[in-house]
């Protein structure tokens, strides 16, 4: 009788979820008989939940968490259909608007953040949560529904560089009361919340783009990049929110959500903002919630104007930026001079910036340096620098004012200021 060949043991991988070619997914779960870490597998028409599940020659097992960590990071325990996806949206909006007093376009805004906290994975950059207000007894409120509703969230009284690199890893929403939050760690994760950038730290390289929120009390935090929600100065008229209630929130909503996301994994990474029909979104915060609720009209025409809002301050704050300056000083001289000189050019754009109230000034050697950074091509002639108004030139500074968004008035016989023009110039940066 002849020897039949020995099959080779699966390969072990520990893993907090994973997504197959063939449509199958496995999702981190806790058990509802042991209260321990397990796996959900999903694919079309299957689901279950084990300690171990093999799939494609490999043997998936859960992460082996001490038990501190396991109890801090709240999972489903599996998955609930959630009927349709604006009952589930509008259940969520309610718990915001009932227990944390915020009004409907605020609570729709919160929902459609908590719902891009499910997909953050297939996001391009997943929304960053600042939160400012004056009482830090509503932001623990916020936080402990956010904890209810949001993806493996875990509540953290501080966040260092090296929490970051454990904790971002595991698919955990992080949810942050740190009014002095650091700019180094601020810096951080505003370069690396980015699908496939990665951060070495500890001899490791780690992907570190994670769903964030933050409290910043009353700091300024005007200059970071995020969804900005300012809170009620006061809880004064909301019901009282214990521990009993909390735990009825999250064992109701949270395999909802589950069941949310593993339906709509593919759509949300398909998701266009054509889409959204004459809805505008703006920025890419806004598009990126747009996607989490699959374009849900009644969310996405509630948090609309608030966006608009975040964007039109954004525009605002740049306004004091030396970089829109210098595109806001050339615009007129690119259409009406052949070239303009450096010196020129820094003075025209200092007087702007003081006109805004700035008051740091440039020399006309940072003003040199900035426009080698934009990609112009300027060179000296005689004793000053120049810079020439090329096509190439032209094309770039009408690219650039398209980028910044910034509201330049477009002069007649100008191909570049042509509205075609300036979408496809839009589009290319």
């Amino acid at each position: 009788m002849a020897n039949l060949p020995l099959q080779a043991a699966p390969k072990v991988v520990t893993t907090v979820g994973e997504t197959f070619a063939d449509g199958s997914a496995l999702e981190l779960v806790r058990s509802a008989s042991s209260g321990r870490l397990a796996l959900l597998y999903c694919s079309a028409g299957e689901k279950y939940i084990a300690a171990q599940i093999e799939h494609c020659r490999c043997l998936y097992r859960p992460p082996d968490f001490d038990e501190a960590m396991a109890r801090v990071i709240r999972l489903p325990q599996g998955v609930k259909s959630y009927g349709s996806i604006g009952k589930l949206l509008h259940r969520i909006r309610e718990i915001f608007e009932l227990h944390a007093g915020l009004p409907q376009p605020e609570s729709a805004l919160m929902t459609a953040w908590c719902a891009s906290s499910w997909f953050a994975d297939c996001l391009s950059s997943p929304p960053t949560l600042l939160i400012s207000g004056p009482d830090m007894g509503c932001a623990i409120r916020l936080f402990r529904l956010l904890h209810c509703l949001c993806r493996r969230p875990v509540l953290l009284g501080d966040i260092s560089r090296s929490a970051l690199l454990a904790l971002a890893p595991l698919g955990t929403t992080l949810l942050i009361n740190q009014p002095d939050l650091s700019p180094g760690v601020r810096a951080l994760w505003s370069t690396s919340n980015y699908r496939g950038f990665h951060v070495f730290g500890s001899g490791k390289v780690r992907a570190v783009s994670s769903s964030k929120a933050v409290f910043l009390g009353m700091s300024n935090s005007r200059e970071d990049e995020g969804v900005h929600l300012a809170l009620p100065p006061t809880l004064r008229g909301l019901p009282p929110l214990d521990e009993r209630q909390l735990e009825a929130i999250s064992r109701e909503l949270q395999p909802q959500l589950l069941m949310f996301r593993v339906r709509n994994l593919d759509r949300v990474r398909k998701f266009s903002p054509s889409n959204l029909g004459s809805t505008p979104v703006g920025d890419e915060a806004a598009r990126n919630l747009a996607a989490s609720v699959l374009g849900d009209l009644e969310t996405v025409e509630l948090i609309a104007p608030l966006l608009r809002r975040l964007e039109q301050d954004k525009i605002a704050r740049r306004g004091c930026d030396v970089h829109s300056a210098l595109i806001e000083v050339m615009w007129t001289p690119s259409h009406a001079d052949r070239e303009l000189g450096i010196s020129r050019l820094a003075e025209l754009a200092n007087a702007l910036l003081r006109s805004r109230d700035e008051i740091l000034e440039y020399s006309a050697a940072e003003i040199g340096w900035k426009l080698k950074c934009f990609g112009f091509r300027h060179h000296r002639n005689g004793p000053g620098m120049i810079l020439q108004f090329s096509h190439d030139n032209r094309l770039l500074l009408h690219q650039l004012a398209a980028r910044l968004s910034l509201n330049l008035r477009r002069v007649p016989n100008c191909t570049l200021c042509s509205p075609q023009e300036a979408a496809d110039a839009k589009r290319l940066v």
